[in-house]
């Protein structure tokens, strides 16, 4: 029997990764008289929901290890009788409804009054049983990746997570705030994005870039994946071979750089597998332009290492540019070139507002570029901040090819387009 409070003997499991949050609301609701218990990690919840057999279930949806939708798919396969709230900051339209439809019993936007949670769960655990279970989710297919050449490469160990991470911010071209979790994968799965509300899948190839426009997007069969350069050019610098990238439609833009994946990946840890996987060897040159100062070109030739060389050319404040970044680690990657933050120019920003794009820029994610001023007084992370912006977004795209890759690469005032092109001439001779 409940008591007049609705909460006798009534067991709350909450799944967040905010060990600040769900330990408010555990102490909101244990005051209310609910017996609580607190996971940051999806597999532990789901055996805690085994153990603890809760009543209702509080989930966000971006915890490691396994999703909120996938959690949810789980519980219901198994005739899980306890009522799911979902409760999410990071969410959308589309992942609301998916939930639904698995049978949660509510959606919770973050942030929410600490009484309103506690009077949906005292709801939840009023409400009837629910219904029937939909059926269990199917196991992830595994990515592709490509075959390799035949030339003389050095052959390295694939790489991938020690364990899965959790990451939120917001979406550069939608505004909408979302999320993202990488996941360890098995050799030769290679990265491959996963959308979070269909489990539809995605592989991190320059076969399927869509567009380069403002940013680099890739698209397959109903899935679309937007701005995912950033990440890329992590994964790139950590040499991860295989990962599972659990996302919406759009990789969020955190800062505008490439940092906070750094500290995710290193977060994870990352490890070495038996199988290894051979480098793209550069034996003669490819170009895509004509080298010249004043023209967009970019090249790669034989090189014995991995070299980046990159030259701008702007109106003031930022004039040319030029810097030369030799990888050697993700470490060396992450202090040098993963802070480097997106720039635009004003009359960029107006076009893309035009175009609906860009909902997400900040004053805090991008350097706003005036007439020969920075127009939101951010402060440089490097005097050459821009210049090794292009070099990030760059590492990224090169990363399309779905192996590393032995060359220097020279690029002349050129963006996502032409990376992409000089990508697929690789592919084509690989």
């Amino acid at each position: 029997m409940l008591d007049s409070a609705g909460s006798a003997r009534r067991r709350v499991l909450i799944v967040d990764e905010d060990a600040v949050l769900s330990g408010t609301i555990a102490d909101a609701l244990e005051n209310e008289g609910f017996q609580t218990a607190r996971s940051g990690d999806g597999r532990d919840a789901v055996r805690l929901v085994e153990d603890f057999r809760p009543h209702v279930l509080l989930l966000d949806i971006w915890v490691s290890g396994m999703n909120g939708i996938e959690i949810l798919r789980s519980l219901r396969g198994r005739d899980c009788a306890c009522r799911v709230i979902m409760f999410s900051g990071h969410g959308t339209i589309a992942m609301a409804v998916r939930a639904m439809q698995l049978g949660a019993f509510d959606y919770v936007e973050k942030p929410c009054p600490l009484d309103s949670v506690v009077e949906t769960v005292r709801r939840a655990c009023s409400a009837r049983d629910p219904g029937d279970a939909p059926p269990r989710m199917a196991s992830p297919p595994r990515g592709s990746h490509r075959r390799t050449n035949g030339r003389s490469a050095l052959r390295r160990p694939q790489r991938t997570l020690r364990r899965s991470a959790v990451g939120h911010g917001l979406a550069l071209q939608s505004g909408v705030k979302t999320g993202i979790m990488l996941e360890p994968m098995p050799p030769g799965s290679g990265i491959v994005f996963r959308n979070v509300v269909t489990g539809e899948t995605l592989p991190a190839s320059v076969d399927f870039v869509a567009s380069t426009s403002f940013c680099t997007t890739l698209h397959n069969a109903g899935i679309t994946v937007r701005t995912v350069e950033h990440l890329m050019s992590a994964l790139h610098a950590y040499g991860i071979s295989n990962v599972q990238v659990q996302v919406g439609d759009e990789v969020p833009i955190m800062d505008g750089s490439a940092a906070s994946f750094c500290r995710l990946i290193e977060q994870c840890g990352v490890i070495e597998q038996d199988d290894g996987q051979e480098e793209f060897v550069v034996d003669r040159c490819f170009q895509v332009g004509t080298p010249d100062p004043s023209a967009k070109f970019i090249l790669v030739e034989p090189y014995d290492g991995f070299k980046v060389s990159y030259r701008l050319q702007y109106p003031q404040p930022l004039g040319v540019q030029e810097y030369t970044y030799e990888h050697r680690s993700g470490a060396g990657f992450h202090l040098e070139i993963a802070p480097a933050r997106t720039f635009a120019f004003v009359h960029e920003v107006e076009k893309m507002h035009d175009m609906d794009m860009i909902a997400g820029g900040r004053l805090n994610n991008v350097i706003l570029l005036g007439d020969e001023k920075i127009v939101n007084n951010v402060q440089l992370r490097f005097a050459n901040e821009c210049v090794r912006h292009k070099v990030l977004d760059l590492i990224g795209d090169l990363y399309l090819l779905g192996r590393q890759l032995r060359g220097h690469v020279r690029a002349n005032m050129t963006g996502h387009t032409e990376n992409v092109a000089l990508v697929k001439m690789l592919a084509e001779a690989a």
